[in-house]
């Protein structure tokens, strides 16, 4: 089984706008409500692709029912520590005219030091070894950015497989608990490791290194200009196809769902990477928070040039 960890989720609010006016009254062309949080965004992506995961993780109970309402609706499983408290709202104004996405990202409950522990003890009742954990997103307030290193640690006394998903001190401290597989952008790499963004073989040096410590496989996105995949075994570069983009707002999730979901079915890493790359392209051809579609995810993979370096 797959379980999806979101600490901090949220209420992602989309406004869709022609141009903001700043100190004026802006009025909406339309605007949605979906559920949030990168574990969340990433159990709905692997849905679509036909395979079921559990999300978990910490949500706020005065509004938690939108949240457990919404992910039945989609028919994927649910099993969250409640704690007191809000889950927090996002706001993402798109303004159709200049083709932007705008966040404004709310701070949400605090999570006591009482409360993580019964979550920790809660979320590792939960998991069996040879299931597949990702750690992934923003940390809400009162849980410190060593906690994905304890999980990583905790999970691997149970050979539990864990991707993690992070950015900044909490990806930096994950990173040396070595995870089974991590999904950096390439800026968020340069916090792990010092490189040249824009040059390709300072990229696989990195991915390297990474793999050298332990962790057996690296997925570095770098938006148009393509994505590399180091593991254990193998380097692979594709670039990034050209097409039409109505919002990046989960593309890395995305990713990360097509790598859990080749991981999690054995596949090649040839088709493990062609998979995460289709998913993430398709996220970015979807407007807003909304789920990419199944078809257009194949059609997607059919059209990815991977190459061996």
């Amino acid at each position: 089984m797959i379980y999806t960890v979101t600490l901090n989720p949220a209420i992602d609010k989309t406004v869709v706008i022609d141009e903001y006016q700043r100190g004026k009254v802006n009025r909406s062309i339309n605007t949605r409500k979906d559920v949030g949080g990168k574990g969340i965004n990433v159990s709905k992506v692997l849905k679509v692709l036909g395979i079921d995961s559990v999300c978990t993780g910490i949500l706020g109970n005065e509004n938690s029912n939108f949240f457990l309402n919404y992910l039945e609706s989609l028919n994927i499983k649910s099993d969250f520590y409640l704690v007191s408290g809000e889950n927090r709202t996002n706001i993402k104004i798109v303004e159709k005219k200049h083709r932007t996405v705008t966040d404004i990202n709310d701070k949400g409950f605090i999570v006591t030091h009482e409360e993580l522990k019964k979550f920790i003890d809660y979320f590792l009742s939960l998991v069996d070894e040879r299931d597949l954990v990702v750690l992934s997103g923003s940390l809400p307030e009162g849980i410190k950015d060593s906690i994905y290193g304890d999980l990583i640690n905790l999970l691997k006394g149970k050979s539990v497989k864990v991707i993690l998903d992070a950015d900044n001190n909490s990806l930096i401290e994950g990173v040396e608990a070595i995870p089974y597989a991590i999904k950096p952008n390439v800026y968020e790499l340069k916090g792990l490791v010092d490189i040249d963004e824009k040059n390709i073989g300072s990229i696989v040096k990195a991915g390297r290194d990474l793999i050298n410590k332990g962790i057996e496989k690296v997925l570095i996105s770098s938006g148009r200009e393509g994505a590399v995949y180091v593991t254990a075994k193998n380097i692979y570069f594709s670039e990034g196809l050209e097409v039409p983009i109505e919002s990046t707002v989960g593309a890395g999730d995305a990713m990360v769902a097509g790598m859990a979901y080749g991981i999690e079915n054995g596949l090649s890493d040839y088709e493990v990477f062609k998979l995460a790359i289709a998913c993430g392209t398709a996220k970015v051809m979807t407007a807003g928070t909304e789920i990419p579609d199944i078809e257009r995810i194949k059609e997607i993979t059919s059209k990815i040039i991977v190459k061996p370096l």
